[in-house]
């Protein structure tokens, strides 16, 4: 008879919490609000004015730079050659990044748009890299590394 009585009380119980697609609709919102204030936190960190003052010993040191970074914080989403072919896999869904040798790729030759979007990131998976810690050097690196042998055309 306890164990009908313990039975009855877990049911009911559960009935009275959220249901499981409740909790991952919580869960889903509650990832978006925080995808949203990471970017909003990026975005007033950015300030395209550092970008003025870097110096390099010579073009040939920032682009290597940049293929490093690329290959170390970029190639696993982006994929080797930057045509958004990594299969990076996030909570389950495989990331598809733009080719940034798709001539109609949004960013394709605007340097301040793409140190930008390097810096803040977006909240459907590209990290916010200004945020984790990816310093103007290497962002400014990247961004000539894309520019000059992963687009599509002589954006360099």
């Amino acid at each position: 008879m306890r164990w009908i009585a313990l039975s009855l009380i877990v049911v009911l119980a559960a009935a009275c919490g959220p249901s499981a697609e409740e909790l991952a609709q919580q869960a889903a919102e509650a990832a978006a609000a925080a995808a949203d204030s990471a970017v909003a936190e990026a975005q007033a960190a950015f300030d395209p004015s550092v970008f003025d003052t870097l110096t390099w010993e010579n073009d040939q040191a920032r682009l290597d730079r940049g293929g490093q970074v690329f290959t170390f914080s970029c190639e696993k989403c982006h994929g080797a050659e930057g045509l958004g072919d990594g299969g990076f896999v996030q909570n389950g869904d495989t990331l598809r990044p733009p080719s940034f040798a798709d001539p109609n790729w949004a960013l394709a030759g605007d340097v301040a748009g793409i140190r930008e979007a390097i810096f803040v990131g977006t909240r459907e998976g590209m990290p916010h890299w200004g945020l984790a810690g990816l310093h103007a050097e290497s962002v400014d690196a990247v961004t000539t590394y894309i520019l000059e042998t992963l687009t599509a055309g002589d954006e360099g």
